[in-house]
């Protein structure tokens, strides 16, 4: 049986990262083995989405309904009348689900921009997009331009559509105590960022304020 208590971030993160920042890496590899794949991540946040209660998951989906066209890993729908989501660290069963693959990068049907993933009014649906960068260490102009664009396109042109950063939670101290990337992560949090942070062995911390990361005790479930 699962228990639930309050933890301080920072306890948090200790025990997400105990294991592989007190593992002896001498090999060739170094420290750099430590951190989780793309396509790792993708599995994760899989889980993830399908624990927070979304019907539908799609993978390798375009949104070019502003003016931007961006490529997404992975996308999740639900039922916008669920409670939202909060800062939680997961580990539960898998429920069921809907899951499409699609081999190709396709743009969002028209259709499917009217009526919604469920044949329903599409302000009914909420839909989640997940961008996937692995390994922050250093500010990356780049990038994090890039992440921008993305969120204030979505602001602009999606109704009902979170944009969720997802990385290695061996990220998290490079996020708050490197002031550009600390700096540049509060502002788009601000703006409707959130973030996602998980480890090897899929536990999962979230959170759609930048403050919580910093100072707030946070609930926590199953740990």
């Amino acid at each position: 049986m699962s228990t639930n208590r309050l933890m301080s971030v920072r306890s948090l993160f200790l025990r997400l990262n105990h294991d592989r920042t007190s593992r002896k890496t001498n090999d060739t590899l170094g420290r750099n083995d430590l951190w989780l794949t793309e396509g790792q991540l993708v599995l994760g946040v899989e889980k993830f989405i399908k624990l927070s209660g979304y019907q539908k998951i799609e993978f390798n989906q375009t949104l070019n309904q502003g003016g931007y066209q961006f490529t997404f890993p992975i996308v999740g729908y639900r039922n916008s009348s669920q409670d939202d989501l909060n800062g939680i660290v997961y580990q539960g069963q898998d429920n069921g689900y809907t899951r499409v693959q699609n081999q190709e990068a396709k743009p969002m049907e028209g259709e499917r921009k009217a009526s919604g993933v469920f044949g329903e009014d599409a302000s009914k649906t909420t839909t989640t997009v997940c961008i996937i960068n692995p390994k922050i260490q250093d500010y990356d102009l780049g990038f994090f331009g890039h992440l921008e664009s993305i969120l204030y396109d979505i602001i602009d042109n999606y109704e009902n559509t979170n944009l969720i950063l997802v990385t290695d939670s061996l990220s998290y101290l490079s996020i708050i105590t490197k002031e550009e990337i600390s700096v540049t992560v509060e502002n788009l949090m601000g703006e409707g960022l959130h973030l996602l942070f998980m480890n090897e062995k899929s536990d999962y911390a979230f959170f759609e304020k930048y403050d919580d990361i910093i100072e707030k005790p946070i609930t926590v479930y199953g740990v």
